[in-house]
Order: structure tokens, then C-alpha cells, then sequence
């Protein structure tokens, strides 16, 4: 491919990780060659995705909308296989133990994208793949003040307008054959939820803003959209659910196909399970006997109960959230976890009210590629004053005392934020910028929760443990579930009533694990992360013997961006490290 003139946002994004400050570590042939097949794969799967490119802070597609047809979908599938032939060709001996890695991660990304586009397309077997390709685009327009508000409404009101042709587009392309009955409830409930965010989360997001012709057609663009996800809903209800017969369980053979792309190394199902099976019932345990400790003549729901209900009231609850960071902070460098990157203390801030109907707490971290909107904060989302005393209870439960520093370990210190803020330092390849491991991303913030208690926030407090331990069980849940439920034929009501069992959860939570699961096999993620960065940490004390630092250990975890745990390990344990990662 003929090199280009460097006249767009994505040009220069792509330049500025090749620049000479980025390339001084790559000293190899192969390392360079790589990089430049990387500038020109994420320049064109952008093309493909505008949404994902707008999310990753590149701006120059913000208008468009991916387009669905099975012909674009058939030019992707030719473009990632030509790809994936192109980084074959890179001799092994011509990189470096970073270029293996960057490598990896970006044959793993294009593989994953494959496994969607062809072995399980989705756009043939999920109903719900359409809903995010439209709700998704326009969230990550709204998320970000990268533009001013005028501006990002033009960018909003342009992808409304492409979202009808697009579900209509849907329609012919989903074949019921392939799709199961959970799969075609999620997409017709996720429809109808993406109508509701359009009228109300998007209208209020953006009213007020422009002129009054502007506003007159973003209230047209969003009516159109909001009515076309609402007919696209009653399609599923209708067309699809009668027929959708087939299995939500992908099978042993995919399932193990994409272990090996999160893990590198394969890892037998068997013991996969074993390893699972093992932790929650250590897991269980622990939180039966710390429950006893706290109330031996209560249950371990109620016991829990007790914690829920103490709680900072509603007009403390940010205040509260915020002291609880410095408190972190303060204990971090106290205890010597890890050398926090020089940066402001995360800012909390009310969750944005079209964010507010999918989480309590969030970390808001800017896309890698963002160079205007590179604020971070931390959302917390308030009570309405609009709910009933019963509904502002239940809320505030979530945000007890206990849970509340849990939740905010893992998303913050020294959980997600502190691994934006090391990725930020760090310089990093365009491809260690763009790729995210799940088993490392998210099991370095559950990693966090256990690891904080275990070096005394809390001061000993066993309510502190038995918050962490309630976490701990839902991931190690979620864990067993999917293995079984998409290579044993666990049902939906089996994988509620073992949420119900051993997570010490409600049904209808419970349910909504179990359903989860359905939709994303390899949800254990979180759990199956932390153990094994438990074990590299254990290797890791072994060879360092007396000379062991807990922060050094974390400073060197956190350097080189979220690559496959199986990578991190000969990062520091040496390149010839062959342990297992369980």
C-alpha cells in the first residue's frame, strides 16, 4: 500500500503512534513492518465501524453509520483474511518479544472480528447486534465533549437518520433458523430500551442546544429513529421469535477456540471448570465464616442486609464517593501498592442522565486516541427525587459504605483509572493502544478488590471482606455458568437458581447473570484473570525471593498496555518462561 498524505484526524492518530518517540523501541525489521500493517488495518476497519472509531476518539467517520449489507460483510471477511496473511508473512525471528506480542493481540482482534463476521455472524443470529450498532454510535457522540455541543448534535442527527434504512436493512439480513429464543427476547427488549434512549436520554442530552431549525430536525431525526427501533422490535416479536429455535450455546469447540484467543495458550476445558469449580467453593466458604464473624446469629443475607442498609444518604453520596477516593489514594501510598502516575485525583461526577439506565458506577476514560475531550471521571449515578422512598433505598444500598470502596478500588484505585493513566504514560505501539484483553482488563480490577483487603484497607473490618467476597462470588458465578451453560446444556433457570445458591443473590438479579451469560460465554473473565495474575505473582515472588516488591510488581504489570496475561508473564519472568498460567 502506497503511502498517503497525512491530511485526516485518523492519519494523524496513526502517525503519532508511528512517530520516532513510538518506533525508538521497535529496533526490529519485523517490529516495522507490523506497525505499518497495523496503520493501515485500523484505518480500514474504521471505515468499516465509525462508531468504534468515534469511541476510540478518531473523528473523521463520526457522521456515518456502519453500513449492514451482506456484500460490505463480505469485503470485510476478504479484507481481514488478507490481513491476517499479511502479518503471517512476518518471519517470528524478525520480531521482538513486544512485536510477538503486538502481534498476537492484533491477529486475536482480527480473528475475534472474523469469528463475528463468519463462524457466528451475527449480523445473521443477533437481533441485538443491530441495536448496538445504531444506539452504540450514538452514545459515543454523546459521551465525549471532543465538540461542542452544536456540532456533536449534527453528528447525532446524521447517524439518527441512517438508523431506519439500517434496521430495515436487519430485517432481510437475520435468518431465525440461527437464532435462539433468549437471543431474539434480548434484541427485541434491547429495541424497544433503544427507542426509550433515544427519545428520552438523547432528547434531554441535547435539548436546548442550536438554532431553532437545528432543533426542529433533531426532533424529526429522532422520532424517525426512535419509530424505526419500535417497528424493528414488533419484527423480532413477530418474524423472528416464533422461529428462533436454535441453541444459545456455542459449543465446546468455539467456546475452547476463544479461550485460546484471550489466553494464547490453550487451557483444557476440564480444567478450566476444576480451577473454577475450586475457587468458588473457596470463595463461598470464606464468605459464610466472615458473615458468622460479623452476626453468628444471622444468615449470611442477612448479615449482608446489615451492610446494605448503611449507607451515606442522598445529598452525601458524592461527597462520600469522593472521600473515599482520597482515602484510597492515601492508603495506596501509605501501604506502597504501586507508584501512582502524577495526575488529579479522579473527580466524581453525576453519571450523564442518558447514562444513568445502565450502571451506578462507572469509570469514564477517554478513548486511546483522544486528544480533545481527555477528561476522566468517575460517575456515580444520584437518586431521582422523582422515585419512591422504597426505589432511593434500594439504590443507595448498592453505595453502603462497604461495597462502595470495593467498587471503587476496582474502577478506580488502583483498578481501571490507574491502568488508563499507566497506558497513558507509556509508549505504547498503536496496536498495545487499540487492543484490550478481557482476562487482564478486567481481572487486574478484580485482582484489585482481594488485593486491597488483603493488605488491610479496612483496617481488618470484616465487613470490608465480606464486601469484596460478595463481588468475588458473582464473578466466580459467572465463571462456572458459562462454561456450562455453553458446553453442558445448563439452562437459564439452572444458571438463576446457582446464582440464587452460591452468589447470594435475589431471582431476578440471579436471572439476569444467568441471561448475561447466554450473550457473552466468556463472561468469567474477571475471575479467571485474577487467578491467574494471583499465580504470576506467586511465580514472580518465587524467583524474586527475599528482593520482591509488591509495587514494583505492579509498576511492571501495568507498563505495557492490556496484552494477553500469557505475554505478561515472560515480560517479566523472562522470555523463556514456559509456567503454566493456572
Amino acid at each position: 500500500m502506497k503511502a498517503a498524505l497525512c491530511v485526516t484526524a485518523a492519519c494523524a492518530a496513526v502517525a503519532l503512534a508511528l512517530s520516532p518517540a513510538a518506533a525508538a523501541s521497535r529496533s526490529t525489521s519485523g517490529d516495522a513492518q507490523l506497525a505499518s500493517i497495523a496503520a493501515a488495518y485500523y484505518q480500514d476497519e474504521w471505515r468499516f465501524s465509525p462508531g468504534d472509531a468515534t469511541a476510540a476518539g478518531v473523528h473523521d467517520y463520526d457522521t456515518q453509520l456502519a453500513r449492514v449489507d451482506p456484500e460490505t460483510f463480505a469485503r470485510e471477511i476478504y479484507y481481514l483474511r488478507t490481513m491476517l496473511a499479511r502479518v503471517a508473512e512476518i518471519p517470528p525471528a524478525a520480531l521482538s518479544l513486544d512485536g510477538q506480542v503486538d502481534r498476537e493481540l492484533l491477529e486475536d482482534a482480527i480473528e475475534l472480528r472474523l469469528y463475528d463476521l463468519e463462524t457466528r455472524p451475527a449480523w445473521q443470529n443477533s437481533p441485538d447486534f443491530y441495536v448496538g450498532v445504531g444506539s452504540n454510535s450514538i452514545f459515543s457522540v454523546m459521551a465525549r465533549d471532543f465538540a461542542p455541543a452544536e456540532k456533536r448534535l449534527v453528528l447525532v442527527i446524521g447517524r439518527e437518520r441512517r438508523i431506519p434504512a439500517m434496521l430495515e436493512q436487519a430485517e432481510k439480513n437475520l435468518d431465525p433458523a440461527q437464532i435462539s429464543a433468549i437471543a431474539a427476547q434480548v434484541g427485541s427488549d434491547d429495541a424497544v430500551g433503544a427507542a426509550s434512549f433515544l427519545r428520552g436520554d438523547v432528547a434531554l442530552a441535547f435539548r436546548g442546544v442550536g438554532t431553532p431549525s437545528l432543533q426542529r430536525q433533531f426532533k424529526s431525526s429522532t422520532a424517525q429513529a426512535a419509530a424505526a427501533y419500535t417497528q424493528y422490535a414488533s419484527f423480532i416479536k413477530t418474524a423472528i421469535a416464533p422461529n428462533a429455535h436454535a441453541s444459545f450455546a456455542i459449543g465446546r469447540v468455539a467456546y475452547s477456540y476463544l479461550e485460546r484467543l484471550q489466553n494464547v495458550a490453550q487451557i483444557p476445558l476440564s480444567k478450566l471448570l476444576t480451577v473454577g469449580q475450586a475457587n468458588l467453593a473457596k470463595d463461598r466458604a470464606a464468605f459464610i465464616t466472615t458473615a458468622r464473624r460479623i452476626n453468628p446469629k444471622q444468615t449470611p443475607q442477612q448479615v449482608m442486609a446489615s451492610l446494605q442498609a448503611d449507607h451515606p444518604s442522598a445529598d452525601q453520596l458524592f461527597a462520600s464517593a469522593q472521600a473515599d477516593l482520597v482515602t484510597l489514594v492515601d492508603f495506596i501510598k501509605s501501604h506502597t501498592i504501586i507508584d501512582l502516575p502524577d495526575a488529579p485525583i479522579a473527580k466524581v461526577v453525576p453519571t450523564p442522565q442518558f447514562e444513568r439506565q445502565f450502571t451506578f458506577a462507572s469509570m469514564d476514560s477517554p478513548g486511546p486516541l483522544e486528544t480533545k475531550a481527555t477528561q476522566a471521571y468517575y460517575n456515580i449515578t444520584p437518586v431521582e427525587p422523582s422515585w419512591t422512598q422504597t426505589e432511593k433505598d434500594q439504590h443507595l444500598a448498592f453505595f453502603n459504605r462497604y461495597q462502595i470502596m470495593i467498587v471503587s478500588a476496582h474502577e478506580t484505585y488502583p483498578g481501571h483509572y490507574v491502568n488508563y493513566l499507566f497506558n497513558k504514560r507509556a509508549k505504547l505501539s498503536l496496536i498495545r493502544k487499540m487492543e484490550w484483553n478481557n482476562a487482564f482488563g478486567e481481572g487486574w480490577a478484580h485482582y484489585d478488590e482481594q488485593m486491597m483487603v488483603d493488605e488491610g484497607l479496612g483496617g481488618g473490618d470484616p465487613r470490608y471482606r465480606l464486601a469484596q467476597l460478595s463481588g468475588a462470588l458473582l464473578r466466580d458465578c459467572r465463571y462456572v455458568v458459562g462454561i456450562k451453560e455453553h458446553t453442558q446444556g445448563m439452562t437459564i433457570d439452572q444458571a438463576t437458581q446457582f446464582f440464587e445458591d452460591n452468589a447470594f443473590v435475589g431471582r431476578e438479579p440471579a436471572h439476569r447473570e444467568a441471561v448475561r451469560g447466554t450473550q457473552d460465554p466468556l463472561y468469567g473473565y474477571y475471575t479467571l484473570g485474577k487467578l491467574m495474575l494471583l499465580k504470576l505473582r506467586a511465580d514472580e515472588q518465587r524467583k524474586m525471593g527475599a528482593a520482591f516488591s509488591l509495587s514494583a510488581f505492579h509498576d511492571a504489570l501495568l507498563s505495557h498496555g492490556d496484552p494477553p496475561i500469557y505475554y505478561l508473564r515472560k515480560l517479566l519472568l523472562g522470555a523463556n518462561d514456559n509456567g503454566s498460567l493456572l
